[in-house]
């Protein structure tokens, strides 16, 4: 008997068939709910972040600074201007001021190292259209977010654009309300796409081990 001929089950190379196609269903609709978060714009990324006052064009320049590390969101907790948008091929430069930050793009593109050193500077440059979403990981639930709009896109403000500005200097509670919840969805987010991911590799391996102990079983002849 050939190792994927087994009767009533599935061999080996038809496991390996089922979990690999089970693999890129369940990626397929992860890549699919960056883009579509790309193209719906902002939704609620500024919902929390209080000095946060609408997208500055900084179109028509090869070079933008950003400060990290500015005032806002109680504290040296803030990315200062926290929302551009720039032509492509535009160089963006990350210059901290004051406490201990970092820059991490939301989908991984890049991260710049955990640092408190003043006048340190990242770079990064953008080639291609979109919305770029980043964030300082130990502070981001207190609101220290970004982003990079690229090039001449519609970009929907989502809830931010009702405007926190009060929160610009001011304490958090409300804030860190708005960062947990985005938190907590994540993780939701996270187990539901593991169990997807999970569930037909299980069961792959039910029907090949049934398929295996209906080989052992003795034939009956008549």
């Amino acid at each position: 008997m050939t190792e994927n001929g087994t009767r009533g089950g599935m061999g080996r190379r038809d496991l390996l068939k089922a979990t690999g196609a089970a693999g890129i269903a369940t990626a397929a609709p992860a890549a699919a709910g960056r883009a579509r978060a790309q193209e719906d714009g902002f939704g609620n990324w500024f919902e929390n972040v209080g000095n946060y006052d609408g997208i500055q064009d900084q179109t028509g320049t090869d070079q933008v600074t950003v400060t990290v590390g500015s005032q806002a969101n109680g504290g040296n907790f803030g990315f200062d201007p926290a929302a551009i948008r720039v032509d492509p091929g535009t160089e963006i430069v990350w210059e901290w001021r004051a406490g201990s930050h970092n820059v991490v793009h939301q989908d991984g593109d890049f991260e710049s190292e955990l640092t408190n050193e003043e006048g340190f500077t990242f770079t990064q440059t953008f080639e291609e259209e979109g919305i770029n979403l980043y964030f300082c990981s130990p502070h981001q639930q207190t609101g220290m977010k970004g982003a990079v709009v690229v090039g001449d896109i519609e970009v929907d403000e989502g809830s931010a654009a009702n405007g926190n500005q009060e929160g610009g200097e001011g304490g958090n509670g409300e804030q860190e309300d708005g960062g947990n919840t985005d938190s907590t969805e994540t993780m939701l987010i996270g187990a539901s796409m593991l169990a997807a991911f999970l569930s037909p590799i299980a069961f792959a391996i039910f029907l090949f081990s049934r398929g295996d102990r209906t080989d052992n079983e003795p034939t009956a002849y008549r």
